[in-house]
Protein backbone atom coordinates (compact mmCIF):
# COMPACT_ATOMS: atom_id res chain seq x y z
CA UNK A 1 0.00 0.00 0.00
CA UNK A 2 1.13 3.53 -0.78
CA UNK A 3 0.63 6.49 1.54
CA UNK A 4 1.11 10.14 0.70
CA UNK A 5 0.42 12.93 3.17
CA UNK A 6 -1.27 16.04 1.80
CA UNK A 7 -0.33 19.58 2.82
CA UNK A 8 -0.08 23.16 1.57
CA UNK A 9 2.30 26.00 2.40
CA UNK A 10 -0.48 27.98 4.05
CA UNK A 11 -2.01 28.26 7.54
CA UNK A 12 -5.03 26.03 6.78
CA UNK A 13 -4.20 23.10 4.50
CA UNK A 14 -7.61 21.96 3.25
CA UNK A 15 -9.66 22.48 6.45
CA UNK A 16 -10.44 26.17 6.84
CA UNK A 17 -10.30 27.28 10.47
CA UNK A 18 -8.23 24.41 11.84
CA UNK A 19 -5.17 26.64 12.29
CA UNK A 20 -6.99 27.72 15.47
CA UNK A 21 -6.77 24.26 17.03
CA UNK A 22 -4.85 24.40 20.34
CA UNK A 23 -1.24 23.42 19.73
CA UNK A 24 -1.49 23.43 15.95
CA UNK A 25 1.65 24.89 14.39
CA UNK A 26 0.57 25.62 10.83
CA UNK A 27 -0.42 29.27 11.45
CA UNK A 28 3.22 30.29 11.62
CA UNK A 29 4.97 27.05 10.70
CA UNK A 30 3.87 27.19 7.07
CA UNK A 31 6.54 29.88 6.45
CA UNK A 32 9.33 28.25 8.49
CA UNK A 33 12.02 25.93 7.14
CA UNK A 34 12.44 24.44 10.62
CA UNK A 35 8.76 23.47 10.61
CA UNK A 36 8.93 21.78 7.20
CA UNK A 37 12.20 20.01 8.01
CA UNK A 38 10.58 18.60 11.16
CA UNK A 39 7.50 17.50 9.21
CA UNK A 40 9.65 15.78 6.59
CA UNK A 41 11.78 13.97 9.17
CA UNK A 42 8.68 12.75 11.00
CA UNK A 43 7.11 11.38 7.82
CA UNK A 44 10.37 9.71 6.85
CA UNK A 45 10.57 8.02 10.25
CA UNK A 46 7.11 6.59 9.51
CA UNK A 47 8.23 5.38 6.03
CA UNK A 48 5.63 7.46 4.17
CA UNK A 49 5.93 7.40 0.38
CA UNK A 50 5.79 11.14 -0.22
CA UNK A 51 4.83 14.53 1.17
CA UNK A 52 2.37 16.04 -1.30
CA UNK A 53 2.19 19.84 -1.68
CA UNK A 54 -1.01 21.30 -3.13
CA UNK A 55 -0.89 24.87 -4.44
CA UNK A 56 -2.97 27.43 -6.33
CA UNK A 57 -2.29 30.48 -8.47
CA UNK A 58 -4.41 33.49 -7.57
CA UNK A 59 -6.93 34.10 -4.79
CA UNK A 60 -10.44 32.86 -4.07
CA UNK A 61 -12.46 35.90 -5.06
CA UNK A 62 -15.59 34.36 -6.60
CA UNK A 63 -17.74 34.29 -3.43
CA UNK A 64 -19.63 37.59 -3.19
CA UNK A 65 -17.29 38.91 -5.89
CA UNK A 66 -14.50 39.60 -3.40
CA UNK A 67 -11.35 38.10 -1.95
CA UNK A 68 -12.19 39.54 1.49
CA UNK A 69 -13.70 36.31 2.87
CA UNK A 70 -10.72 34.23 1.70
CA UNK A 71 -8.26 36.67 3.26
CA UNK A 72 -10.22 36.87 6.52
CA UNK A 73 -10.34 33.10 7.00
CA UNK A 74 -6.94 32.14 5.52
CA UNK A 75 -8.38 30.25 2.54
CA UNK A 76 -5.03 29.39 0.94
CA UNK A 77 -3.92 32.96 1.56
CA UNK A 78 -1.41 33.83 2.82
CA UNK A 79 0.69 31.13 1.19
CA UNK A 80 4.23 30.67 -0.01
CA UNK A 81 5.69 28.83 -3.00
CA UNK A 82 6.24 25.14 -2.12
CA UNK A 83 9.10 24.59 -4.57
CA UNK A 84 11.87 26.07 -2.37
CA UNK A 85 10.38 24.22 0.59
CA UNK A 86 10.81 20.89 -1.23
CA UNK A 87 14.49 21.57 -1.88
CA UNK A 88 15.07 22.48 1.77
CA UNK A 89 13.08 19.51 3.15
CA UNK A 90 15.04 17.16 0.89
CA UNK A 91 18.21 18.19 2.75
CA UNK A 92 16.63 17.02 6.00
CA UNK A 93 15.79 13.55 4.62
CA UNK A 94 17.29 10.74 2.57
CA UNK A 95 14.31 8.59 1.48
CA UNK A 96 11.03 10.55 1.71
CA UNK A 97 9.56 11.48 -1.65
CA UNK A 98 8.03 14.84 -2.53
CA UNK A 99 5.30 15.83 -4.96
CA UNK A 100 4.69 19.47 -5.81
CA UNK A 101 1.87 21.13 -7.73
CA UNK A 102 2.77 23.09 -10.86
CA UNK A 103 0.40 24.60 -13.43
CA UNK A 104 0.44 23.94 -17.17
CA UNK A 105 -1.75 27.01 -17.71
CA UNK A 106 0.32 29.70 -16.00
CA UNK A 107 3.91 28.54 -16.65
CA UNK A 108 5.88 27.81 -19.79
CA UNK A 109 7.00 24.21 -20.48
CA UNK A 110 10.69 25.07 -20.93
CA UNK A 111 10.68 26.66 -17.48
CA UNK A 112 8.82 23.66 -16.03
CA UNK A 113 11.31 21.17 -17.49
CA UNK A 114 14.26 23.00 -15.98
CA UNK A 115 12.57 23.36 -12.57
CA UNK A 116 11.72 19.67 -12.21
CA UNK A 117 15.10 18.52 -13.51
CA UNK A 118 16.61 20.75 -10.82
CA UNK A 119 14.40 19.26 -8.10
CA UNK A 120 15.09 15.73 -9.32
CA UNK A 121 18.84 16.37 -9.09
CA UNK A 122 18.60 18.00 -5.66
CA UNK A 123 16.39 15.26 -4.21
CA UNK A 124 18.36 12.47 -5.89
CA UNK A 125 15.32 11.24 -7.79
CA UNK A 126 12.64 11.68 -5.14
CA UNK A 127 10.41 14.21 -6.91
CA UNK A 128 6.94 14.02 -8.45
CA UNK A 129 4.93 16.63 -10.34
CA UNK A 130 1.26 17.11 -9.54
CA UNK A 131 0.00 18.36 -12.91
CA UNK A 132 -2.79 20.93 -12.66
CA UNK A 133 -4.44 23.06 -15.31
CA UNK A 134 -5.55 25.81 -12.82
CA UNK A 135 -9.03 27.24 -12.53
CA UNK A 136 -8.86 30.62 -10.75
CA UNK A 137 -9.61 33.60 -13.00
CA UNK A 138 -7.74 35.87 -10.59
CA UNK A 139 -4.45 34.44 -11.88
CA UNK A 140 -5.18 36.18 -15.17
CA UNK A 141 -5.92 39.42 -13.33
CA UNK A 142 -2.44 39.17 -11.84
CA UNK A 143 -0.76 38.80 -15.23
CA UNK A 144 0.04 35.09 -15.04
CA UNK A 145 -1.62 34.24 -18.34
CA UNK A 146 -4.87 34.00 -20.25
CA UNK A 147 -7.79 32.27 -18.53
CA UNK A 148 -8.91 29.26 -20.56
CA UNK A 149 -12.13 27.26 -20.54
CA UNK A 150 -11.99 23.83 -18.92
CA UNK A 151 -11.37 21.61 -21.94
CA UNK A 152 -9.02 24.10 -23.60
CA UNK A 153 -6.86 23.96 -20.48
CA UNK A 154 -6.45 20.23 -21.04
CA UNK A 155 -5.76 20.68 -24.75
CA UNK A 156 -2.90 22.99 -23.80
CA UNK A 157 -1.76 20.54 -21.11
CA UNK A 158 -1.57 17.66 -23.61
CA UNK A 159 0.86 19.61 -25.77
CA UNK A 160 2.67 20.88 -22.67
CA UNK A 161 3.43 17.29 -21.66
CA UNK A 162 4.67 16.55 -25.16
CA UNK A 163 7.17 19.41 -24.86
CA UNK A 164 8.51 18.69 -21.37
CA UNK A 165 8.77 14.97 -22.04
CA UNK A 166 10.81 15.69 -25.18
CA UNK A 167 13.14 17.95 -23.21
CA UNK A 168 13.56 15.42 -20.41
CA UNK A 169 13.80 12.25 -22.49
CA UNK A 170 15.16 13.14 -25.95
CA UNK A 171 17.35 16.21 -25.67
CA UNK A 172 20.36 14.67 -23.90
CA UNK A 173 21.89 11.21 -24.30
CA UNK A 174 22.78 9.32 -21.14
CA UNK A 175 26.52 9.66 -21.79
CA UNK A 176 26.50 13.26 -22.99
CA UNK A 177 28.33 14.56 -19.91
CA UNK A 178 31.92 13.27 -20.21
CA UNK A 179 33.85 15.60 -17.84
CA UNK A 180 37.06 15.19 -19.85
CA UNK A 181 39.56 17.26 -17.87
CA UNK A 182 42.49 16.82 -20.25
CA UNK A 183 40.43 17.54 -23.35
CA UNK A 184 38.58 20.50 -21.79
CA UNK A 185 35.21 18.92 -22.66
CA UNK A 186 32.49 18.87 -20.03
CA UNK A 187 29.67 17.77 -22.36
CA UNK A 188 29.87 16.19 -25.82
CA UNK A 189 27.75 18.55 -27.98
CA UNK A 190 27.09 15.80 -30.54
CA UNK A 191 25.02 14.03 -27.86
CA UNK A 192 22.82 17.04 -27.06
CA UNK A 193 20.07 18.04 -29.47
CA UNK A 194 17.20 20.42 -30.00
CA UNK A 195 13.61 19.16 -29.87
CA UNK A 196 12.30 21.68 -32.47
CA UNK A 197 8.71 21.56 -31.22
CA UNK A 198 6.17 23.63 -33.15
CA UNK A 199 2.58 23.14 -32.09
CA UNK A 200 -0.72 24.90 -31.55
CA UNK A 201 0.31 26.29 -28.18
CA UNK A 202 4.09 26.25 -27.98
CA UNK A 203 7.23 26.72 -30.04
CA UNK A 204 10.27 25.34 -28.22
CA UNK A 205 13.59 24.76 -29.93
CA UNK A 206 15.68 23.36 -27.08
CA UNK A 207 18.00 21.85 -26.13
CA UNK A 208 17.07 21.22 -22.52
CA UNK A 209 19.18 23.29 -20.15
CA UNK A 210 19.84 20.45 -17.66
CA UNK A 211 21.78 17.25 -17.94
CA UNK A 212 19.66 14.10 -17.32
CA UNK A 213 18.50 13.79 -13.72
CA UNK A 214 18.11 10.49 -11.84
CA UNK A 215 14.51 9.96 -13.03
CA UNK A 216 14.70 12.20 -16.13
CA UNK A 217 10.91 12.61 -15.96
CA UNK A 218 9.48 13.19 -12.46
CA UNK A 219 6.71 10.88 -11.29
CA UNK A 220 3.57 12.31 -12.92
CA UNK A 221 0.61 12.86 -10.59
CA UNK A 222 -2.83 14.06 -11.68
CA UNK A 223 -6.25 14.50 -10.05
CA UNK A 224 -8.70 15.59 -12.76
CA UNK A 225 -12.19 14.18 -12.15
CA UNK A 226 -14.03 15.31 -15.29
CA UNK A 227 -14.21 13.14 -18.39
CA UNK A 228 -11.58 15.34 -20.03
CA UNK A 229 -9.43 15.21 -16.91
CA UNK A 230 -9.57 11.42 -16.75
CA UNK A 231 -8.69 11.22 -20.45
CA UNK A 232 -5.63 13.34 -19.70
CA UNK A 233 -4.73 11.13 -16.73
CA UNK A 234 -5.09 8.02 -18.89
CA UNK A 235 -2.51 9.39 -21.36
CA UNK A 236 0.03 10.80 -18.94
CA UNK A 237 -0.39 10.11 -15.22
CA UNK A 238 1.41 7.51 -13.17
CA UNK A 239 -0.33 8.32 -9.87
CA UNK A 240 -3.98 9.39 -9.99
CA UNK A 241 -5.74 10.93 -7.00
CA UNK A 242 -9.44 10.14 -6.78
CA UNK A 243 -12.06 11.38 -4.33
CA UNK A 244 -14.68 8.65 -4.28
CA UNK A 245 -17.81 8.53 -2.15
CA UNK A 246 -17.60 4.89 -1.03
CA UNK A 247 -15.64 1.70 -1.78
CA UNK A 248 -18.47 0.03 -3.70
CA UNK A 249 -18.99 2.93 -6.10
CA UNK A 250 -15.26 3.55 -6.15
CA UNK A 251 -14.61 0.13 -7.64
CA UNK A 252 -16.34 1.18 -10.86
CA UNK A 253 -14.40 4.47 -10.96
CA UNK A 254 -11.09 2.64 -10.59
CA UNK A 255 -12.14 0.10 -13.23
CA UNK A 256 -13.00 2.89 -15.69
CA UNK A 257 -9.70 4.62 -15.03
CA UNK A 258 -7.70 1.48 -15.72
CA UNK A 259 -9.73 0.79 -18.86
CA UNK A 260 -9.04 4.31 -20.13
CA UNK A 261 -5.33 3.76 -19.49
CA UNK A 262 -5.47 0.58 -21.57
CA UNK A 263 -7.46 2.35 -24.30
CA UNK A 264 -4.71 4.99 -24.43
CA UNK A 265 -2.20 2.25 -25.24
CA UNK A 266 -0.61 2.07 -21.78
CA UNK A 267 -0.29 -0.79 -19.32
CA UNK A 268 -2.82 -0.23 -16.48
CA UNK A 269 -0.27 -1.72 -14.11
CA UNK A 270 1.77 1.44 -14.71
CA UNK A 271 -0.78 3.60 -12.89
CA UNK A 272 -1.41 3.81 -9.15
CA UNK A 273 -4.87 4.94 -7.96
CA UNK A 274 -4.95 6.69 -4.58
CA UNK A 275 -8.07 7.66 -2.64
CA UNK A 276 -7.87 11.20 -1.25
CA UNK A 277 -9.42 11.38 2.20
CA UNK A 278 -9.47 13.26 5.48
CA UNK A 279 -7.97 11.38 8.44
CA UNK A 280 -8.82 12.03 12.09
CA UNK A 281 -7.25 9.48 14.44
CA UNK A 282 -7.98 9.15 18.14
CA UNK A 283 -5.93 7.30 20.71
CA UNK A 284 -9.27 5.79 21.84
CA UNK A 285 -12.97 6.40 21.21
CA UNK A 286 -13.15 9.24 23.73
CA UNK A 287 -10.17 10.98 22.13
CA UNK A 288 -11.69 10.57 18.67
CA UNK A 289 -14.97 12.12 19.83
CA UNK A 290 -13.08 15.01 21.42
CA UNK A 291 -11.26 15.71 18.17
CA UNK A 292 -14.49 15.52 16.18
CA UNK A 293 -16.13 18.03 18.53
CA UNK A 294 -13.18 20.40 18.12
CA UNK A 295 -13.37 20.02 14.33
CA UNK A 296 -17.03 21.08 14.36
CA UNK A 297 -16.36 23.95 16.74
CA UNK A 298 -13.52 25.44 14.66
CA UNK A 299 -15.13 24.93 11.24
CA UNK A 300 -15.32 28.17 9.23
CA UNK A 301 -18.58 28.17 7.19
CA UNK A 302 -17.87 31.39 5.30
CA UNK A 303 -14.31 30.31 4.59
CA UNK A 304 -15.52 26.99 3.18
CA UNK A 305 -18.03 28.78 0.96
CA UNK A 306 -15.26 30.99 -0.39
CA UNK A 307 -13.15 27.93 -1.19
CA UNK A 308 -15.94 25.95 -2.86
CA UNK A 309 -17.07 28.94 -4.93
CA UNK A 310 -13.51 29.29 -6.18
CA UNK A 311 -13.32 25.58 -7.02
CA UNK A 312 -16.63 25.67 -8.88
CA UNK A 313 -16.14 29.13 -10.43
CA UNK A 314 -19.69 29.89 -9.28
CA UNK A 315 -20.78 32.48 -6.72
CA UNK A 316 -23.30 30.55 -4.65
CA UNK A 317 -24.43 33.83 -3.06
CA UNK A 318 -25.60 35.16 -6.43
CA UNK A 319 -28.37 32.61 -7.12
CA UNK A 320 -31.76 31.84 -5.56
CA UNK A 321 -31.77 28.82 -3.27
CA UNK A 322 -33.91 26.72 -5.63
CA UNK A 323 -31.66 27.16 -8.70
CA UNK A 324 -30.69 23.71 -10.11
CA UNK A 325 -26.94 23.16 -10.00
CA UNK A 326 -27.01 21.71 -13.53
CA UNK A 327 -28.39 25.04 -14.78
CA UNK A 328 -25.28 26.90 -13.65
CA UNK A 329 -22.47 26.64 -16.19
CA UNK A 330 -18.97 26.67 -14.76
CA UNK A 331 -15.46 26.36 -16.11
CA UNK A 332 -13.76 25.74 -12.78
CA UNK A 333 -12.83 22.48 -11.14
CA UNK A 334 -15.45 19.90 -12.08
CA UNK A 335 -14.50 17.55 -9.23
CA UNK A 336 -17.29 18.91 -7.02
CA UNK A 337 -20.06 18.18 -9.52
CA UNK A 338 -18.79 14.63 -9.79
CA UNK A 339 -18.68 14.44 -6.01
CA UNK A 340 -22.34 15.49 -5.78
CA UNK A 341 -23.39 12.88 -8.33
CA UNK A 342 -21.47 10.25 -6.39
CA UNK A 343 -23.24 11.17 -3.14
CA UNK A 344 -26.70 10.86 -4.66
CA UNK A 345 -26.85 10.01 -8.39
CA UNK A 346 -30.63 10.41 -8.63
CA UNK A 347 -30.90 13.70 -6.75
CA UNK A 348 -31.44 17.04 -8.47
CA UNK A 349 -29.13 19.28 -6.48
CA UNK A 350 -29.98 22.95 -5.98
CA UNK A 351 -27.79 25.91 -5.08
CA UNK A 352 -29.37 25.89 -1.63
CA UNK A 353 -28.43 22.23 -1.16
CA UNK A 354 -24.84 22.97 -2.11
CA UNK A 355 -24.59 26.01 0.19
CA UNK A 356 -25.87 23.89 3.07
CA UNK A 357 -23.53 21.02 2.25
CA UNK A 358 -20.30 22.97 1.90
CA UNK A 359 -20.86 25.38 4.78
CA UNK A 360 -21.25 22.61 7.36
CA UNK A 361 -18.63 20.06 8.36
CA UNK A 362 -19.40 16.47 7.45
CA UNK A 363 -20.24 14.43 10.49
CA UNK A 364 -17.26 12.45 11.74
CA UNK A 365 -18.32 8.87 12.35
CA UNK A 366 -16.69 5.48 12.10
CA UNK A 367 -18.64 4.36 9.01
CA UNK A 368 -18.48 7.69 7.15
CA UNK A 369 -17.72 6.86 3.50
CA UNK A 370 -15.71 9.99 2.68
CA UNK A 371 -13.52 10.20 5.79
CA UNK A 372 -11.26 8.00 7.87
CA UNK A 373 -12.31 8.68 11.45
CA UNK A 374 -11.96 6.77 14.70
CA UNK A 375 -9.27 4.79 16.44
CA UNK A 376 -6.29 3.48 14.51
CA UNK A 377 -7.85 0.01 14.50
CA UNK A 378 -11.17 1.29 13.11
CA UNK A 379 -9.47 3.35 10.42
CA UNK A 380 -7.23 0.46 9.39
CA UNK A 381 -10.36 -1.68 8.95
CA UNK A 382 -11.83 0.96 6.63
CA UNK A 383 -8.60 1.22 4.67
CA UNK A 384 -8.57 -2.54 4.15
CA UNK A 385 -12.11 -2.26 2.76
CA UNK A 386 -11.03 0.43 0.28
CA UNK A 387 -8.11 -1.68 -0.86
CA UNK A 388 -10.13 -4.87 -1.25
CA UNK A 389 -13.44 -3.53 -2.57
CA UNK A 390 -12.47 -0.43 -4.57
CA UNK A 391 -9.12 -1.77 -5.74
CA UNK A 392 -7.18 1.38 -4.88
CA UNK A 393 -3.41 1.16 -4.41
CA UNK A 394 -3.26 3.47 -1.41
CA UNK A 395 -4.25 6.85 -0.03
CA UNK A 396 -3.49 10.53 -0.13
CA UNK A 397 -4.10 11.30 3.55
CA UNK A 398 -5.26 14.77 4.61
CA UNK A 399 -4.51 15.14 8.34
CA UNK A 400 -7.00 16.92 10.57
CA UNK A 401 -5.91 18.99 12.39
CA UNK A 402 -2.97 19.86 10.12
CA UNK A 403 0.03 19.41 12.41
CA UNK A 404 -1.33 17.35 15.33
CA UNK A 405 -3.21 15.20 12.84
CA UNK A 406 0.01 14.51 10.99
CA UNK A 407 1.52 13.26 14.23
CA UNK A 408 -1.48 11.01 14.82
CA UNK A 409 -0.99 9.45 11.38
CA UNK A 410 2.66 8.73 12.13
CA UNK A 411 2.32 7.70 15.78
CA UNK A 412 -1.06 5.92 15.86
CA UNK A 413 -2.27 4.88 12.41
CA UNK A 414 0.89 3.78 10.60
CA UNK A 415 2.08 1.51 13.47
CA UNK A 416 -1.31 -0.25 13.29
CA UNK A 417 -0.98 -0.66 9.51
CA UNK A 418 2.53 -2.01 9.98
CA UNK A 419 1.32 -4.42 12.66
CA UNK A 420 -1.17 -5.82 10.13
CA UNK A 421 1.47 -6.13 7.43
CA UNK A 422 -0.27 -3.53 5.25
CA UNK A 423 2.58 -1.01 5.14
CA UNK A 424 6.36 -1.06 4.98
CA UNK A 425 8.49 -0.86 8.11
CA UNK A 426 11.58 0.36 6.24
CA UNK A 427 12.50 1.92 2.92
CA UNK A 428 14.50 -0.10 0.41
CA UNK A 429 17.12 2.63 0.44
CA UNK A 430 18.59 4.52 -2.49
CA UNK A 431 15.47 4.13 -4.65
CA UNK A 432 13.87 6.84 -6.73
CA UNK A 433 10.26 7.80 -6.14
CA UNK A 434 9.26 5.97 -9.34
CA UNK A 435 11.02 2.82 -8.12
CA UNK A 436 9.09 3.07 -4.85
CA UNK A 437 5.83 2.99 -6.77
CA UNK A 438 6.74 0.54 -9.53
CA UNK A 439 9.76 -1.49 -8.45
CA UNK A 440 13.54 -1.39 -8.89
CA UNK A 441 13.44 -1.74 -12.68
CA UNK A 442 10.95 1.11 -13.21
CA UNK A 443 11.70 3.62 -15.95
CA UNK A 444 9.86 6.69 -17.18
CA UNK A 445 6.68 5.76 -19.07
CA UNK A 446 6.77 6.11 -22.83
CA UNK A 447 4.82 9.10 -24.18
CA UNK A 448 1.48 8.24 -25.78
CA UNK A 449 -0.18 9.61 -28.88
CA UNK A 450 -1.56 12.99 -27.92
CA UNK A 451 -3.47 13.13 -31.20
CA UNK A 452 -5.88 10.47 -29.91
CA UNK A 453 -9.48 11.62 -29.70
CA UNK A 454 -10.40 13.50 -26.53
CA UNK A 455 -12.93 11.95 -24.17
CA UNK A 456 -15.35 14.45 -22.66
Amino acid sequence: MHLNVFTECSPSPQFVGMWRAPGDATGTGYRSLDYWAAVARRLEAACVDALFFADIHGTYDVYRGSWATAVRHAVQIPSIDPVPVVAAAAMATTDLGFAVTYSTTYHQPYECARLFSTLDHLTRGRIGWNIVTSYLRSATDNGLGEYLDHDLRYDRADEYLEVVRALWERSWDDGAVVRDVDGDVFTDPSRVRAIDHRGDWFTVRGPHQCEPSPQRTPVLYQAGASGRGLAFAARHAEVVFLTMADPQGGAETVRRLRQRVADAGRDPRGVRALQGTMVMVGADRADAKRKAAQYHQLWSPEGQLAKWCGWMDVDLAAYPEDTPVDAVKNQGSQSFLGFLRGLSPERSWTIGDVRYLVSRPRRARRDAPMTLFGTAEEIADRMEQWLEVAGVDGFNLIPCSPSDGLGDICDLLIPELQRRGMFRTAYRGGETLRQRYFGPDAVSPAPVDTEASHVS
